[in-house]
């Protein structure tokens, strides 16, 4: 009994080492993240004011506007699955994102602009 316990854990260590890291975005994405603004002045307003703290902060667990590792599987969800999180909150987002007055439109419109990857700019890293 000992020894398949033994045997059991030591698979599921060698299992989880071989599991995939995250992608991390480099320096050049990172900083192409944190000067784009949506090209609509209302949604610019809004992200501004409500996403940019969190979607541009590595040390945040929120996907980095444009680094699509951390969008693509996000988006195979769906964009009705991804307003609802936006809407209602998900793991350590709050509900809408601490933007009470935004709409439907307004956060797939964030959805769409922070999921479309951005190229970055040169590398500093």
């Amino acid at each position: 009994m000992l020894r398949t316990f033994i045997m059991a854990a030591c698979a599921a260590t060698v299992l989880a080492a071989c599991a995939p890291k995250p992608a991390t975005p480099t320096a050049g994405q990172i900083s192409a993240a944190e000067v784009a603004l949506p090209a609509d002045p209302h949604i610019a307003t809004i992200y501004q004011r409500s996403c940019i703290s969190c979607h541009t902060a590595v040390s945040s667990t929120a996907p980095i506007v444009g680094f699509a590792p951390a969008w693509e599987p996000r988006l195979q969800q769906g964009m009705a699955v991804l307003v609802q999180h936006a809407r209602e909150g998900y793991k350590a987002m709050p509900a809408k994102g601490y933007c009470s007055d935004c709409s439907d439109q307004d956060l797939q419109k964030l959805i769409e602009f922070m999921s479309t990857t951005i190229p970055a700019g040169k590398d500093n890293s």
